[in-house]
């Protein structure tokens, strides 16, 4: 691993994650990301699959980290990803970010038809 790039663990089942993890790809131009699946093989100092599977984990050369603080690396090390680090950490500090993150992703997959107009569901 690239001693500034951050392994990016998603869940690669789950549409939302994988459009979440396409935008970031398109926005990482410098190459800082290595986005991965968790469907392919893991490290082998991941933490426990199950988890793996409730919410975003990243691994730096620091080690690894998930939810919000997960989302605040991200953004750190994306051009454009400023504003919304800089959120993200403000989330954190007073209290709101790993709360509104979990719901996020416990709801992951009804989100992409709540969020679908009704005359564009399929």
């Amino acid at each position: 691993m690239q001693h500034d790039r951050l392994e990016v663990f998603y869940d690669g089942s789950c549409a939302l994650c994988r459009t979440t993890a396409h935008a970031w790809q398109r926005e990482d131009v410098e190459g800082r990301l290595l986005l991965r699946p968790l469907q392919e093989a893991l490290p082998s100092d991941a933490p426990d699959r199950g988890l793996l599977e409730l919410e975003i984990h990243v691994r730096s050369a620091e080690g690894w980290q998930s939810g919000a603080k997960a989302l605040l690396a991200i953004y750190r090390r994306l051009p454009r990803g400023q504003l919304m680090a800089l959120i993200v950490r403000v989330g954190i500090a007073v209290g709101v970010a790993e709360p509104l993150y979990r719901l996020i992703a416990r709801h992951r997959a009804h989100l992409p038809t709540l969020l679908t107009p009704p005359g564009r569901r399929g």
